[in-house]
């Protein structure tokens, strides 16, 4: 994801005192007519190449725009099929199809569908899918543009679980062989739309900060008791988050570095109202060398690969000018669409710029036993394991 930094400008203005809402936004045209569902492999494959063949003019135009993806979602709604990103931030086109799919599923009828799942670079996924008697069947294919389109993937398989939310996630489960040490199997795809202006303020405010490898959105802190924030997984994430790069330091076995003040604090400061003292209380400074002691998360340390991604479902503009935010996590490797609940606030500066306030845990899924973030280690854990310096 791009890591980008937008005012909430008037449109914000307008739901001032508003929750963010499912379908506010206006559907895109749906059309009316059935879709034959194409049965065979050959038949499928040949459907995808006709339809990239329509839009290859249109591709060839837009490929190199930031706005491709859209571009192509929106084209794939214009010939009656339903159609989403691969990272579920762009509002599904022709949604109710997949939504009347979906609860004829639940009802255990017969029912069929098509979606595509658009990639960054204009290509798709798609996802042919048959339900009967409470099973669910896929048939899934992928084309890329080059000279020419091509298929270059092709499997069939009946979902080991899948699930409808009342949220309007569809989760699908692959089964996957004893043994097998790649990607999880789980999808999952948002079928109904959520809310233009919470759209936005996740970008603005949340993805960037996400679930990975720090605690944000999932502790309790405020600015005057900040200490159960890790400040250290702060520094790495925002680091990048300003700089578009890594932090420059290699994270090799019991690697340390000392670090500038002016580097760790600056970059804290930029999306904290944290004062000096604060930040060096909370992280390990070297006064007579005006540096941070740095040590960087290391295996036993890294927390999963698999975790969640956020989702704003409420937005609020408090009278101080701070804007209070729900925040939910979708959990795709366990099939939730709301793992955990925050209520996140920010304050808008200027020019772009934000100081993130406070979070408070509003509720767990009682099915999280145990969570994606993993601490890091401590110093004396730290000493333990890799042994003292």
């Amino acid at each position: 994801m791009n890591w980008k930094r937008w005012m909430i400008a008037g449109l914000l203005i307008i739901v001032v005192g508003s929750g963010c809402g499912y379908g506010a936004e206006r559907r895109t045209d749906q059309k009316t007519e059935e879709i034959k569902e194409p049965e065979s492999e050959e038949n499928r494959k040949e459907d995808s190449l006709r339809l990239a063949e329509r839009l290859k003019d249109l591709y060839e135009q837009e490929k190199d725009t930031e706005t491709i993806q859209e571009t192509i979602i929106r084209a794939i709604g214009e010939q009656g099929y339903a159609a989403v990103d691969t990272d579920n931030q762009i509002n599904m086109v022709n949604y109710s199809q997949m939504e009347t799919f979906c609860q004829q599923a639940e009802e255990g009828k017969k029912a069929k569908a098509t979606l595509f799942c658009v990639t960054k670079e204009g290509g798709w996924i798609r996802y042919d899918l048959e339900a009967e008697q409470g099973g669910l069947k896929a048939a899934v294919s992928s084309l890329q543009w080059g000279e020419k389109p091509k298929i270059n993937y092709y499997n069939e398989f009946e979902t080991n679980s899948w699930e409808y939310t009342q949220k309007g996630y569809l989760f699908l489960e692959e089964a996957r062989p004893a043994g097998y040490d790649g990607p999880p199997g789980q999808k999952a795809f948002r079928v109904k739309p959520l809310d233009s202006v919470c759209r936005k303020a996740c970008r603005v405010y949340v993805t960037q900060i996400g679930y990975d490898r720090n605690n944000l959105l999932i502790t309790d802190w405020n600015e005057k008791e900040p200490e159960k924030l890790d400040f250290y997984d702060l520094y790495e994430r925002l680091f990048y988050v300003k700089f578009g790069e890594p932090v420059p330091y290699e994270a090799s076995w019991g690697a340390e570095y000392q670090v500038p003040e002016q580097e760790v604090e600056e970059v804290l400061q930029n999306y904290f109202s944290f004062h000096t003292a604060t930040i060096r209380e909370n992280m390990m400074y070297q006064p007579e060398s005006g540096t941070f002691l740095y040590r960087p998360r290391g295996l036993k340390d890294g927390g999963s690969p698999y975790g969640p991604y956020p989702e704003v479902t409420g937005y609020e503009k408090l009278d101080d000018g701070t804007i209070r935010l729900t925040v939910e996590a979708v959990w795709t490797w366990k099939m939730l669409d709301c793992a955990v609940k925050s209520e996140l606030i920010v304050r808008p500066g200027q020019e772009g710029s934000f100081d993130y306030v406070s979070c408070r845990v509003l509720s767990w899924d009682e099915r999280v036993t145990n969570s994606w973030y993993k601490p890091r280690f401590t110093k004396e854990e730290w000493e333990a394991y890799y042994g003292k310096k």
